[in-house]
């Protein structure tokens, strides 16, 4: 009875083990200082999705999401210069704030797409204004 029980541990644990992944987002062209950098990951399935927030600095700033599991992630960040933590717009529905949009995949603990360094490195676009 010992050995049924121990099998069904070692099976469950088996089929319960999956190859999680750090994932380090490094963000680019960050044009200032002011406000700070909103980033999401979310993943096709129905999990919750990754998020934080840094203070902008000029040039870069540096993510990391832990225990990622395979899967295929839309990664969405924005420059909140104003800091009223949504992506301003102008009236024409053109963001005024830097962005980016990117989608990865992870499988078996690697992430595609990715630089020789296993960052995914993104680099924000400013659109111009149009008046």
């Amino acid at each position: 009875m010992k050995k049924f029980f121990l099998a069904i541990f070692l099976i469950t644990c088996i089929t319960g083990y999956s190859t999680a992944q750090n994932v380090r987002i490094t963000i680019t062209g960050i044009r200032s200082n002011a406000g700070k950098v909103l980033m999401m990951m979310q993943s096709s399935q129905t999990e919750k999705p990754f998020q934080d927030m840094k203070e902008a600095t000029v040039d870069s700033c540096s993510f990391i999401f832990k225990s990622v599991n395979d899967g295929t992630y839309k990664i969405s960040a924005f420059h909140d210069e104003n800091g009223n933590y949504q992506i301003d717009k102008d009236e024409k529905g053109i963001p005024t704030e830097g962005f980016v949009i990117k989608s990865i995949t992870v499988k078996d603990g690697i992430i595609t797409n990715v630089d020789q360094d296993e960052t995914v490195n993104l680099k924000l676009f400013y659109p111009k204004s149009v008046k």
